[in-house]
């Protein structure tokens, strides 16, 4: 442990465990009394309600007066592992077609243009077990919103001329993912499992599987097997009164069949018993190496109450001194490591811990794999102790009484997930709670995990394969394990230094909320001040007086421009803060299980630190980052092996998913301080710990300190705090710092990039002409009004691939609009006519929108301008944004709704002729050419006129302006 992590941690803490209870004052902000049916914390001002429809569906209402977004989903309890053994991937398939119309609102594109219209999103997942739908919106629009959505599940058409279109779309989102390697590894796991197994077959499905005659047919009866209200669950969640919301479930949903749920069993074993221990030798794309253990057991839908799985998980997978990471990361051999059963389940599971090696590593899996089973035993032969089972019970219930409220969509995803295995009244808190201690429970687990019962998957880049999985073409070998391996395992030496953690210092005991240094006003909310000034530093604070949690947020910015002069000083400034992270890891991750949590980014003006936790421990974990960031010493081992680590991540990048790679392109053409992968691989071949001490002592020396506080703490207490901070780290920079965006001018460009994959794309931005909150507001509302029609018409319509979007894209508050469309059959040149078709088109499309439907887009887009703040960490991040915006009046998005309120329908559609199709257009456009696409290509982009041709990034032509974007346009 280094000195900074010694020091801070050299006082006296006192650990108060379950036993003895917890206990807190009672906050302002505390409800005395909340008529909810459910089990909510002593804080909860939301109203719950559960029920049950006469048609068997299950309910949960959440009523939220102080919400403006309303929400829901919707959970089938029907997967991929329920698809026909004939037709691999049925159920994600199905999924795809119920948002193409339904009987009662039959337009292809209806349902997400009015989810869009009304300032909302939509979307659906297919897992295993389940298939889940959800959107939010403008909370005065959910009542016709849920009539759209119920008719998911009462009547959808199932459109016979949309059906091999849609194929499409789901085989293109198959050949989106074929590069994933966690995709191609599980296409082996696939392989693996017993034949008698639904997850034998392929979940996602692709032309080859989905190929019914008929499939219209097939998808309706698999419709009307699993999608009725009894294996289904539903969750609401508005601003209106919880009778109002009740009477909508009923009204709408009322209608989903009643009929008894599909019996459904997955009791035949992931992998026949005879086949373990198996060795599954996998060669990835990227440059990886991990080693895994995964071991058949039992659900864990039947053990919610004493969770025995999350005990095993939590003393396998902790990182503090003695844990079974540290001991690795000290041999060199390891640099992370997981250990979980993953979610619930009624269904056989499997208990996975996954290793990331070095090198070293690799080269000593084996050996790592016997301290995984030496740790195994000394938690067998330390017994099964209840302490540790009272902390993480404690730290639960912590959790739950003091969870910050999250969006309206997340919230209703939750409930309708839970729904499924939790009794009614423990929708929420069920996850969060650990009511028995089962030492008999916890032991059959640990039972599981001997090396009999191992499938063992090494994924290395020098695998010696012998064959390929049939969808990914992931190439594997699978043998027996050697009999000699197996029997050290079974028997493992003790291995020194591993050791059960002792208890968590930062499990914090005090929860007492400040008493109020402002009068609270019910005319206007208290904003950040500034507490202390000099040419040096600034401290902006705020005492919370909305949430009344006893919870603080530090954001402490070293502000310089270092890392923007050279690739250089920016790798060697990202690997010194990463072997802080290193140095920290463990005091990170105890604080982080114990609700506080810190982060360190290197961001475009400087190096930026943020603390967010339980006031009463947080002084312990400012202290340690502090003294390490200012005082890391280096460790030639872990240089190396941090140093090997960036490397390997830099070499990764050209496996990363096309669309992070268009923008990484994107933003080399467009912001100063982006350095290609190339120059950061040769910047970071050259960095030795004393180049990095040097950088560290140089950014340490152009750095000015800003710092925001706010939270449950006094001005006093943030005064001390930030005195500590000064002491500890030197400030030698004044001027603010900030990186430079090249302005277009009024033409369109036009560059190529290379990507190694079968996929085309093209990227498109459309750039605004200055900072101004109008103009952001004009870009935003082009977005809000694009986004759904732009996809229906290339995505649903022309079938050009799965990832089809038109957003907003931002650039340090310089406007702009992003197209992109990724697609595995049309080549990019093509997908840009098609794409200036519907350009063209939009403009019609403008011409004929009614005063009606455009201020339904600017109310919907308001409305997620002017959301109030979800919790503390939300109204910190706002703050925060807002001091680096330059804007002291912290209302930047209040100010963006109301030029966006200004907006006359007339006056957009001149905006859009001059920006978008006029001569003021300044657009940058990316290619890229699939794998075999290249002659279609050069045939196609013959009919790309007026386009100015582009090289590399940055070699723009000499009447590119490059500036510094300033808050509404205002010059300094």
């Amino acid at each position: 442990m280094k000195r900074g992590v010694i020091l801070a941690l050299a006082v006296t803490v006192t650990v108060v465990l379950a036993g003895t209870g917890i206990f807190w004052i009672q906050s302002p902000g505390s409800v005395e009394s909340n008529p909810s049916n459910i089990d909510v914390s002593a804080s909860e001002a939301r109203i719950f309600k559960t029920l049950t429809l006469n048609n068997g569906l299950s309910v949960v209402l959440v009523s939220d007066p102080s919400s403006d977004k309303a929400a829901a989903a919707l959970n089938v309890f029907s997967g991929s592992w329920a698809n026909p053994s004939d037709i691999p991937g049925l159920a994600h398939f199905l999924e795809h077609m119920l948002f193409l119309g339904t009987e009662k609102f039959p337009e292809v594109d209806g349902y997400q243009t009015f989810i869009e219209q009304n300032g909302g999103s939509d979307n659906a997942y297919t897992s295993n077990t389940n298939t889940l739908y959800h959107f939010d919106i403008n909370g005065l629009q959910l009542e016709p919103a849920l009539d759209r959505f119920a008719q998911f599940f009462i009547a959808p058409l199932f459109d016979a001329g949309f059906t091999e279109r849609e194929r499409n779309a789901v085989n293109s989102e198959f050949t989106a993912s074929l590069q994933n390697d966690e995709r191609r590894i599980e296409d082996v796991m696939r392989e693996l499992t017993d034949a008698g197994h639904p997850a034998s077959r392929l979940a996602i499905g692709n032309l080859s599987t989905l190929t019914s005659p008929e499939m219209t047919t097939r998808l309706r009866t698999f419709y009307r097997q699993h999608y009725v209200a009894a294996n289904m669950a539903l969750a609401i969640y508005g601003p209106q009164d919880i009778n109002t919301l009740e009477s909508w479930a009923i009204d709408y949903f009322a209608g989903v069949r009643a009929q008894q749920a599909p019996k459904l069993n997955y009791d035949v074993p992931l992998f026949d018993p005879v086949q373990l221990p198996l060795l599954v030798t996998i060669e990835p794309r990227r440059e990886m190496r991990r080693l895994e253990l995964r071991f058949p057991i039992p659900g864990t839908a039947g053990q919610l109450a004493s969770k025995p799985n999350q005990y095993v998980g939590h003393l396998l997978g902790h990182e503090s001194t003695g844990s079974l990471l540290s001991v690795l990361k000290a041999k060199g051999w390891a640099e992370n490591l997981s250990a979980s059963s993953g979610g619930i389940t009624h269904a056989n599971t499997t208990f996975d811990v996954q290793i990331d090696l070095t090198p070293d590593g690799l080269a000593n899996w084996q050996a790592v794999t016997e301290l995984l089973f030496s740790h195994i035993e000394l938690i067998r032969q330390a017994g099964i102790q209840e302490w540790i089972f009272d902390e993480q019970k404690n730290i639960n219930e912590l959790a739950f009484q003091f969870a910050e409220k999250v969006g309206p969509s997340s919230t209703a995803v939750a409930l309708a997930e839970n729904q499924r295995y939790y009794p009614a009244a423990q929708v929420l808190s069920g996850p969060y709670r650990l009511a028995d201690f089962t030492p008999a429970a916890i032991e059959q687990v640990l039972s599981a995990l001997i090396p009999d019962n191992a499938l063992v998957i090494l994924v290395r880049p020098d695998a010696k394969t012998l064959v390929k999985s049939q969808y990914y073409q992931t190439p594997y070998r699978s043998e027996q394990l050697a009999g000699a391996t197996v029997a050290r395992w079974r028997t493992p030496n003790q291995a020194p230094g591993l050791a059960l953690p002792n208890a968590n210092p930062f499990v914090p005991t005090q929860f007492n909320v400040q008493p109020a240094q402002k009068v609270a006003s019910a005319l206007y909310r208290s904003t950040p001040q500034i507490l202390l000034q000099d040419s040096g530093k600034t401290l902006w604070f705020e005492q919370d007086d909305a949430f009344y949690t006893p919870k603080v947020d530090i954001h402490l910015l070293l502000e310089t421009n270092y890392a923007n002069v050279s690739a250089s000083q920016a790798m060697a400034t990202a690997l010194y803060l990463d072997l802080v992270n290193d140095a920290l890891n463990e005091v990170r991750y105890e604080a982080g299980l114990a609700g506080s949590g810190y982060g360190i980014a290197l961001v475009d003006n400087g190096i930026q630190v943020r603390l967010y936790g339980y006031q009463d421990k947080l002084h312990l974990l400012l202290d340690t980052l502090i003294l390490e960031l200012t005082e890391h010493r280096i460790s030639p081992e872990r240089f190396a092996i941090k140093k090997e680590e960036t490397l390997r991540a830099l070499r990764n990048r050209s496996e990363d998913p096309v669309i992070s790679q268009m923008i990484r392109q994107l933003n080399e053409w467009l912001t100063a301080n982006s350095f290609s992968v190339a120059e950061q691989l040769a910047a970071a071949q050259t960095l030795t710990p004393d180049s990095l001490l040097i950088a560290r002592n140089e950014w340490l020396a152009s750095s000015r300190l800003e710092l925001l506080v706010h939270g449950n703490i006094l001005a006093d207490q943030a005064k001390v705090l930030a005195q500590r901070i000064d002491r500890i780290i030197p400030q030698g920079g004044t001027q603010a710092a900030g990186r430079a965006i090249a302005k277009l001018p009024a033409r369109d460009f036009l560059a190529r990039v290379n990507i190694d994959h079968a996929d085309s794309a093209m990227l498109e931005l459309y750039q605004g002409d200055n900072s101004s909150l109008r103009e952001r507001a004009l870009y935003a509302l082009l977005a809000e009004t694009m986004s759904a029609p732009y996809f229906a018409d290339l995505r649903t319509r022309e079938q050009l691939g799965y990832i089809v979007l038109a957003r907003a894209y931002p650039i340090d508050g310089l406007p702009a609009l992003l197209l992109y469309v990724q697609s595995p059959s049309t080549d990019a040149a093509m997908v840009q006519l098609y794409s200036n078709r519907f350009l063209s088109r939009f403009a019609q499309q403008l011409a004929n929108m009614n005063e009606l439907s455009f201020e339904a887009y600017k109310r919907g887009l308001m409305t997620g301008l002017t959301e109030p703040d979800k919790n503390l960490f939300a109204l910190s991040s706002r703050y925060w944004q807002n001091i680096q915006d330059g804007n002291h009046n912290f209302n930047t998005r209040a100010r963006i709704a109301a030029e966006v309120e200004k907006i006359s329908l007339e006056g957009f559609r001149r905006f859009y002729d001059i920006r978008i199709l006029g001569d003021a257009t300044r657009s940058l456009t990316l290619h890229q050419v699939g794998v075999n696409m290249a002659d279609d290509y050069t045939d196609h982009a013959q009919n790309i006129v007026g386009k100015y041709p582009l090289e590399q990034p940055k070699a723009w032509p000499d009447d590119i302006e490059w500036i510094t974007p300033t808050f509404n346009n205002i010059s300094d």
